[in-house]
């Protein structure tokens, strides 16, 4: 690559950094499209796809084949912490996911504010109308980055997209299932929004802790004492 270009290449990366930096778009929000970006920044789609890439070693961004690229944090950080998280073993990633989204539900019942509860319940009135995350230009796991994202903790906030980022790598090897059906997801996501509407810290902290147990898992093959 020319001086030129590698200056080029060099500026896009800063550009892009600074846009998620100040938050163009929010945590778990998809950028525009390769394509548009080009256009917007006056350079090739390769220089692009190379500044997605260089921010997503960072754990900024997280390119999804088939779904596009997604804001994981609007700081570099979480990109250290999820090098760090990959490195423990996927059950230990689950207990931390957990005492997370417990605390981050009994954060947020304190005192939610009217936009975050808004964005909450219109992730769980499309997931019961069947809108998948994909159809809407949404990150798979919107409910729960929107929950945490609630807690107003910006600490607790970075830790879970470094977990979730470490737990995301997993789902891709097949070292993770659901054991939960749509309509029991639905059913424990409505009786936390409920909660956290009401205000009710202990109620939110226990439904989340009953939620998390069930909603991620071990996959069979990934168990102690299988072959």
């Amino acid at each position: 690559m020319s001086t030129m270009g590698s200056e080029r290449a060099r500026d896009t990366v800063r550009r892009l950094q600074h846009d998620i930096t100040v938050g163009r778009w929010p945590v778990n929000a998809k950028i525009p499209p390769e394509a548009e970006l080009a256009a917007e920044f006056g350079v090739g789609r390769s220089t692009i796809r190379e500044a997605v890439r260089s921010l997503a070693h960072l754990g900024m961004l997280e390119p999804l084949p088939g779904r596009g690229t997604f804001v994981r944090s609007h700081s570099p950080v979480s990109g250290l912490l999820a090098e760090f998280a990959a490195q423990h073993s996927v059950a230990d990633l689950l207990d931390v996911r957990r005492a997370l989204e417990v605390q981050a539900a009994a954060a947020a019942a304190q005192n939610p504010t009217e936009e975050g509860l808004a964005a909450l319940r219109a992730a769980h009135e499309a997931d019961v109308a069947g809108l998948g995350s994909a159809e809407r230009g949404k990150s798979p796991g919107e409910f729960h980055a929107l929950l945490v994202e609630l807690s107003d903790n910006r600490l607790l906030i970075e830790l879970y997209a470094s977990v979730m980022s470490a737990l995301r790598a997993s789902m891709r090897k097949g070292a993770l299932a659901s054991e939960q059906d749509a309509p029991t997801r639905q059913s424990q996501h409505a009786a936390l929004l409920a909660a956290i509407t009401a205000k009710n810290s202990a109620a939110a902290a226990s439904i989340a802790a009953v939620h998390a147990d069930q909603d991620l898992a071990l996959a069979p093959a990934s168990r102690p004492g299988r072959v």
